[in-house]
């Protein structure tokens, strides 16, 4: 008897402490929330698994497209917790990342965490605005990954136009896109117009850039598994080519 009370009690005390846990998240500034959240939460920091979602895959086609590439500085749109931010400073040759986070709390906790890593760089801005404030030569080699999508807000479509305007040299990592031929990997899907698959962003029609999907299926990859697009300026197709981590998607009809 005296064990089911205790069991009782202890279940009833959980309860409160989760409720009142919920109850500062929704009262206080979310940048307070987020810099408590950084030290009694720190499981939570690779909630989705670790960089790029947790896929060894996507790691390495990051890392051959450092290698072949030669980018001179990182651009990631969606911090989140930092998990891929600091992946992608340890590993580009300590050029500099800038990464942007709109959201108060992530922003934080992502501040926290990376603030030994001088290369690294946040802003605490809506992606467009943090991508038309970047001060960098058109002619820069730059590697840009874009993971700020809502499904309030998609900024995906403003994002791609930006930089295949404003920069002749780059390549373009989308998260949570569709593989097509591949229902393995995940992608995201917001409502008509909202789908990320080239149904509703037509990449592969563009005839500034050409389009690149994993290589490999994914019942071979690790983590999440959560699918990604390649987009290539034209003076990169010849790098990126040689790898083979990538399949090219070169129909612009």
């Amino acid at each position: 008897m005296w064990r089911g009370l205790a069991r009782a009690t202890l279940e009833r005390e959980l309860a409160l402490a989760n409720a009142l846990k919920t109850w500062l998240k929704d009262h206080l500034p979310q940048s307070f929330v987020g810099r408590v959240e950084y030290h009694l939460e720190p499981e939570r920091l690779d909630s989705w698994g670790g960089p790029f979602n947790g896929q060894c895959f996507r790691q390495l086609i990051f890392l051959d497209l450092v290698r072949a590439c030669r980018f001179e500085a990182i651009v990631e749109t969606g911090t989140f917790r930092g998990s891929t931010t600091l992946f992608l400073g340890h590993n580009c040759n300590g050029v500099p990342v800038h990464s942007s986070e709109i959201n108060p709390r992530f922003f934080q906790i992502a501040r926290r965490r990376l603030r030994a890593s001088p290369n690294l760089h946040l802003y605490n801005l809506d992606s467009r605005n943090f991508l038309s404030q970047l001060r960098m030569p058109r002619e820069s080699r730059i590697f840009f990954y874009l993971d700020a999508h809502l499904s309030e807000d998609l900024p995906l479509a403003d994002e791609t136009e930006f930089v295949i305007r404003n920069f002749n040299t780059f390549t373009i990592m989308i998260d949570d896109f569709e593989v097509p031929g591949d229902s393995g990997y995940a992608y995201d899907d917001y409502g008509p117009g909202k789908r990320l698959s080239l149904r509703d962003f037509p990449f592969h029609k563009d005839s500034r850039i050409s389009a690149y999907f994993p290589s490999r299926p994914a019942s071979q990859e690790s983590g999440i598994r959560r699918g990604c697009i390649v987009l290539v300026s034209r003076d990169l197709e010849d790098a990126v080519n040689s790898l083979n981590c990538l399949r090219a998607l070169d129909s612009h009809s």
